[in-house]
């Protein structure tokens, strides 16, 4: 039995303890801060356009900024934590998204100073979105795991949600900047709070090759923070040279390449239709005759309805294998579009709900897909694995804006579109279907 194996046993028998919640719920708080600042920038956007004289092709820059950060981030700089640890990539990550957040709130007028510190931030939104779910995959007890991971990655829609009562409480009496401000100031107390209390990934330090004497210690050491029995010593390392940490090789040899594939694909679907919805929510309800106010409301009843769903397929995880629920939830949530599409609702209240709907679905399959692709996926590359799913995915997130944006230039309807960013809901359910986790 590997290193792995025995302390997996450990963390399995036993039950949830304080240690365990405290890291799902670092991971949570982390994702929060990645939605709040990705987020803020959109609520900031007609302020920013007001005081700058920003137009809207110049917002498009600014918006994407973040977005190729984030997928430069997954795919090449989330992987890292699995040659240098879970823990300490955590941390520079929530340094530069903090101290970008400030320098946002400080900048002079410059558009292409504030593209070049969104980029940057959102390297650092990257790394904790992979990262996050992998680090509470690991602490939590196999039976518990994928509620872990939904629950942390349920942060990023709750900050969200929260960013626009937060936002309208500050912007009017202090302005747009100091949105980003407090943010900042806010992640790098998390930091500081990260560095005082969360452990080392056992996982981790279990794979490791070197130092294994000292990793000993240190795993016991977190064992007895867990409540768990300590273990002996470390039994020979087993030998993988075909898997290279932080390597994309690794996770596309023949073992893993027909499920690190499918994961790409449903990941970069599930992007292009959720960040459409993200982004053009209020304005298509502004084009389809609605006031501003709401299609704010309507995007908040989206990530409000996100977080709902999160919650209820974490629940459906912990009874059965998690891949036919996140099937069922993307197919659900094209089936709610191409029904907007047909039944063309006018009432508020009836488009509300349904919005709302198609928040619980779409947001809760794609957050429990982070859980799915921590669990196909070994220890040593496992960062790996979901960095460059969540970074590749990001690709869509960049491209569904703009084809909205061209195709809304054109004459296509909200309704239209939602008959259109149905399809890739329908290619991810199937993507998901041939999993058997």
């Amino acid at each position: 039995m590997s290193e792995a194996n025995i302390i997996r046993e450990r963390i399995d028998n036993g039950p949830v303890t304080p240690t365990m919640l405290l890291v799902v719920g670092i991971g949570f708080m982390l994702s929060l801060v990645d939605g709040f600042d990705v987020i803020a920038m959109s609520v900031s956007a007609p302020y920013l356009s007001s005081e700058w004289g920003v137009t809207r092709a110049e917002l498009g820059p600014i918006f994407s900024a973040a977005l190729i950060g984030m997928a430069l981030g997954a795919a090449t700089l989330a992987p890292f934590a699995d040659k240098y640890g879970r823990r300490f990539i955590l941390l520079l990550a929530t340094l530069v998204i903090g101290i970008s957040m400030i320098v946002t709130g400080l900048l002079p007028k410059s558009i292409l100073l504030l593209v070049i510190v969104r980029f940057i931030a959102g390297l650092g939104v990257g790394v904790i979105f992979a990262n996050a779910a992998t680090i509470a995959s690991e602490f939590a007890p196999a039976r518990y795991k994928h509620i872990a991971v939904t629950t942390a990655i349920m942060g990023y829609a709750s900050g969200a949600t929260v960013v626009g009562p937060v936002a309208n409480m500050i912007i009017p009496t202090q302005g747009w900047e100091m949105v980003f401000i407090y943010g900042g100031i806010a992640t790098l107390a998390m930091g500081a709070f990260i560095h005082l209390t969360m452990p080392e990934s056992v996982d981790y330090l279990a794979s490791r090759p070197d130092n294994r004497d000292a990793n000993l210690l240190k795993i016991n050491k977190i064992l007895a923070r867990l409540k768990r029995e300590p273990i002996a010593a470390l039994p020979a390392h087993p030998e993988t040279p075909h898997l290279k940490a932080a390597s994309v090789k690794s996770i596309l040899n023949e073992e893993f390449r027909g499920q690190t594939l499918a994961l790409w694909t449903t990941y970069f679907m599930g992007f292009m239709t959720l960040y459409f919805l993200l982004s053009w929510i209020p304005t298509l309800f502004v084009d389809s005759g609605y006031e501003r106010s709401a299609g704010i409301d309507a995007l908040s009843y989206f990530n409000l309805g996100a977080v709902v769903g999160i919650i209820a397929i974490g629940l459906i995880a912990t009874k059965i294998k998690l891949a036919k629920p996140i099937a069922l939830f993307f197919l659900g949530g094209a089936l709610f579009l191409i029904y907007i599409y047909v039944g063309h609702p006018k009432a508020l209240f009836a488009l509300n709900v349904l919005i709302f709907i198609v928040g619980f679905l779409l947001q809760g399959a794609f957050t429990a897909l982070y859980a799915l692709a921590a669990h196909i996926y070994p220890t040593k590359v496992r960062a790996t694995g979901v960095g460059w799913g969540a970074g590749l995915g990001r690709v869509g997130a960049i491209v569904a804006p703009v084809i909205a944006g061209l195709l809304t230039s054109t004459g296509w309807t909200m309704h239209d579109l939602f008959l259109l960013f149905s399809v890739p809901l329908i290619v991810a359910a199937a993507m998901v279907a041939r999993f058997k986790v």
